[in-house]
This record gives structure tokens, sequence and C-alpha cells, in this order.
């Protein structure tokens, strides 16, 4: 299978171990909740897609990211040094017709490019570059080796999501903040990808929790949780450790909304997790476009706790970077 919507027009669920090549939403043959077919030149304005890297080092940890919502599109890229605590970001509204914004329907060789008159990003065989006037990118991920997990799951009544997760990515390249030069190079510094596409519920809400590391024995950790969202018979948890992933059941997440600066819990029902979270820095924002509404915080911190894999072998985290976030999303 490299085709999520088959010839009937319907979304093949599940979780995949084989590569997915096309996510082809348009051919879905999407109807309202009450049987009316929706025209196929409307179903494209309905679809969801977004693309996130994250960047971990010793010294900073960054994130970028590219959201389509097909009549409105959004980017952001953010450093933040651990040493100095210092945050610098770039965000930008993209506009019709003065913004120029692509994702490609295959994650598998995952294109995307976000081109305004302020900010640009882009991303092609695998080399991301992002320029902006203070901070600026030019890096190459590699994903050989890696087992990304694969899972479409159903959302409300008629729609699906697909995501990719990939972690952790061994990477190559500079980060420029304010003209200082920063490398990025493997295994010192490592990366992850969350690749996502599909018709999400018009309220859609969600919980994520992610990292990718290298722990003191030297073996490297990626983690991939979340709590709100594809979770219909399936659920995107799961961590891994030099490659060989373990699934986890659902996860809970508990904190303080009034004051997401407070520690998070995060654990899974089958005791594989069991992790506190230690925010140190917070990426966050409120966007109102008339049909459309965001309310967006995601966190810098640090991991403490317990990880178990399948085999039964306990893994200790102490102050391992990741992050956590709290999305609220009107499409």
């Amino acid at each position: 299978m490299s085709r999520i919507i088959n010839e009937k027009g319907l979304p093949q669920l599940g979780i995949f171990n084989e590569e997915i090549t096309d996510v082809n939403y348009a051919d879905y043959f999407l109807e309202t909740a009450l049987g009316f077919k929706v025209p196929r030149f409307i179903r494209k304005f309905l679809a969801n897609q977004f693309c996130f890297i994250g960047i971990i080092s010793s010294e900073i940890m960054a994130g970028l990211a590219v959201v389509d919502l097909k009549y409105a599109s959004n980017a952001f890229f953010y450093v933040y040094s651990k040493k100095n605590k210092k945050f610098v970001e770039v965000k930008k509204i993209g506009i019709p017709l003065l913004t120029s914004v692509f994702i490609s329907s295959d994650p598998a060789n995952p294109l995307f490019h976000f081109k305004s008159d302020s900010f640009s990003m882009e991303f092609s065989n695998y080399r991301i570059k992002a320029n902006s006037d203070r901070i600026k990118l030019d890096a190459v991920l590699d994903p050989s080796g890696k087992s990304p997990l694969r899972i479409c799951t159903k959302a409300g009544y008629r729609g699906w999501v697909y995501t990719e997760k990939t972690t952790p990515l061994g990477i190559t390249g500079v980060i420029d903040i304010d003209g200082k030069e920063i490398l990025l190079e493997s295994p010192e510094t490592l990366a992850l990808m969350d690749w996502t596409c599909g018709y999400m519920r018009r309220h859609t809400c969600w919980n994520w929790a992610s990292t990718a590391c290298r722990l003191g024995d030297d073996r490297q950790l990626g983690l991939n949780l979340s709590w709100g969202v594809n979770e219909t018979g399936w659920t995107e948890n799961a961590f891994w450790l030099d490659g060989k992933m373990t699934r986890c059941s659902n996860s809970i997440f508990i904190f303080d909304r009034d004051d997401l600066m407070k520690p998070w819990k995060i654990y899974s029902e089958d005791g594989k997790i069991d992790l506190d979270f230690v925010p140190e820095a917070t990426r966050s924002e409120k966007l109102w476009a008339l049909v459309a509404a965001s309310r967006f915080t995601q966190l810098s911190g640090v991991f403490n706790g317990l990880l178990r894999t399948s085999d039964g072998e306990e893994i200790i985290l102490k102050d391992i970077p990741g992050w956590t976030e709290d999305h609220f999303a009107k499409w």
C-alpha cells in the first residue's frame, strides 16, 4: 500500500509498517454528517496539513513549522538558548496572493515551502533552510535506518487524520542567531519530524510531548506522546531506543491550564510511561481569522522519570530536553 485513499474513495485506517508515498486527500469521497456529498473543489479547502521539525543540541532547542489550511497559512521558527535562557522567534501569517505556501502529499519524501517578504522556509531532499532578519538555518536531516510511526485514524463522524512521526533523526548544519553561528552535528545534535494531513474535527484539541536525544549510555532516544487526537482505535504513543520502537497505550497529561509553566505529569495506562516535565520556555499565540481560530502553546523544558520497553527494560530519564504542547484549533 502506498496511498491512503483507496479506489473507493475511502481512507485506509490503521498503523502501517510500509511507506506511504501519497496522502491523496483530494480523492476522499467526503460527505457531510447527513450524507450530502462535498464537491471535489471544496474538499481541497477543508483539508489541513502541517509539518513540524524540532532540533535539540547541548546549546539550543529549535522549532520550525509550516501550517497550510488551504485558505490560510502560518509559519514559525524559534531558537531557545538553554544556557542563557534567551528565546528568539520569527513568525508569519500567510496572506493569500502575498505568500507562497506548499506542503506535498508524500510524507516519505517530504517537501514544503513558505515564502513571504520577510521570512522564508523550505524543505527538500531532507535539507531544511530558513531565512529571516534574526535567525537563519541551513541543515540536512538523515532519515536512514529510521522506522517512523505511521498512523491513520478516524476524526469525528466523517473525517480522518494521517500522521507520521520520525524521531530521532541525525542532523548536520548551522544555525545563525544575530550573526552568531552554532554548529549542528549528530550525535550531539538530533532532530525530529511531525508530518500530518487530513480532515480534522471542526474543533480539535490535543496535548503532545516529544524528544530526540542521546542518553548517558550513548543510546539514542525518540519519544512521541499525544492525548486528544488520533485515538480512535489506535494511538500515536511510542518511544524509540536505538531505533527499536515500543508502542504505548493511551497517555494522560496532567497540568495546570491556568499556568502551563508549572510542572506537568505524563503517564500511560499500561505503565510504560511515567514522566514529569519541567517547562523552561514557552512559545504561544492566539489567532483568530473569522472562520478559523487557534490557541497554541509549545513549551521547551526537561523530562524526568521512567520508560519501560516492551522487553521490560527500565530507562531512567534525568533532565532530558524536549517539548510539550497544549493546542486548541477551530479549522
